[in-house]
């Protein structure tokens, strides 16, 4: 993910010697992604991935920590933190809370098929019935955290200088507006919806695919036979909300192109994957328009403040501008639109 906080080679090599992984080799920074800080770091001739987090405190991580780990044991493929030598899996870097992981095998899907669709819903399934009895808080970037931080946009776009593009259109205003009113409007149906973990963030630069192959001896050339699910990786937005909610986030990523049109074959993929580890109930079904519609809204407004908070590190520090990554905040108000427009 973006670097937001540096670390010299002397600095990620002290960090290092707490483990038993063997002398530092080298480390590089990770400029995908939006929130965490990430390297990718070399010691003893294997590859980790060190994550610095931005936002959260210790209490949080240590509590992704234990999700982590109790997916794990539940078979849930996620990738564990490392203990140092004194067995701890949390530590600090530069006062700010770190984790080290080992770095998996696998690739994030160039072009998603039907099948990677179908292999991750039946994924997304088991992570969420395997969250049962784990304490769980309630998603900060929820229904409730959609009129504050809706309202707080608006008024950074009413205070900056005509000289600039605003951060949200008056026409933007205006649907903003009008879904959050929406959304209220359906609290009762969303809080009766089932519940539990969510992923919260399971985009497909948040999976690893290993690419099967095989050798063809008659043509003498290596084939493909398909992707096989590697790993799901950032559980670091998972919390306590309607898994339709979670299912619907992966659906706008997976089986949507960048304007919200459904990519053939996708989405039928993805809902079968996944109903064939947990069916969704009557009122699930009935729900599922505007659960598209939230997840939607909920990236647009993620994506904007984030894109203000760089603007903002950006104008203190220039050279930041290298090693951050901004995600496009108009591919969601794009999705949110055609699913208003839908009917489902």
């Amino acid at each position: 993910m973006s670097v937001y906080t540096d670390l010299s080679a002397k600095e990620v090599a002290a960090y290092l010697s707490q483990f038993s992984l063997g002398d530092y080799e080298n480390h590089q920074g990770i400029s995908a992604g939006v929130e965490n800080t990430n390297f990718f770091v070399k010691a003893g001739e294997k590859k980790y991935v060190l994550t610095i987090f931005e936002h959260h405190n210790a209490e949080e991580v240590e509590r992704f920590i234990t999700i982590g780990r109790h997916l794990a044991e539940q078979n849930v493929p996620v990738p564990g933190p490392i203990a140092n030598k004194a067995g701890l899996y949390l530590h600090e870097l530069k006062s700010k809370p770190a984790i080290l992981c080992p770095c998996l095998p696998g690739s994030h899907p160039e072009k998603i098929t039907a099948d990677h669709c179908q292999q991750i819903g039946k994924a997304l399934a088991q992570f969420h019935l395997a969250g049962e009895g784990l304490p769980l808080e309630e998603n900060n970037r929820g229904l409730q955290w959609w009129p504050e931080i809706g309202r707080e946009l608006i008024q950074i776009s009413a205070t900056q200088s005509s000289l600039n593009e605003p951060l949200i259109t008056e026409e933007q205003q205006s649907v903003l507006v009008d879904e959050i009113e929406f959304q209220e409007s359906n609290t009762e149906l969303w809080y009766s919806l089932p519940r539990g973990l969510i992923h919260g963030d399971l985009f497909h630069d948040n999976a690893l695919f290993e690419i099967s192959e095989f050798k063809n001896i008659e043509v003498k050339k290596i084939k493909k036979d398909g992707d096989s699910l590697g790993a799901i990786l950032d559980i670091y937005n998972s919390c306590q909300d309607a898994w339709l909610f979670d299912l619907a986030i992966v659906a706008n990523d997976w089986c949507a192109s960048h304007n919200g049109t459904w990519i053939e074959g996708n989405l039928p993929a993805l809902m079968a994957g996944y109903q064939s580890v947990r069916e969704l109930t009557e009122l699930e079904q009935q729900a599922w328009g505007m659960c598209l519609r939230a997840a939607a809204l909920r990236f647009w407004l993620s994506r904007l403040t984030t894109q203000q908070h760089q603007a903002e590190a950006i104008a203190k520090d220039p050279m930041s501008a290298l090693v951050t990554t901004t995600k496009d905040p108009m591919e969601y108000f794009l999705k949110l639109m055609r699913h208003r427009e839908t009917k489902y």
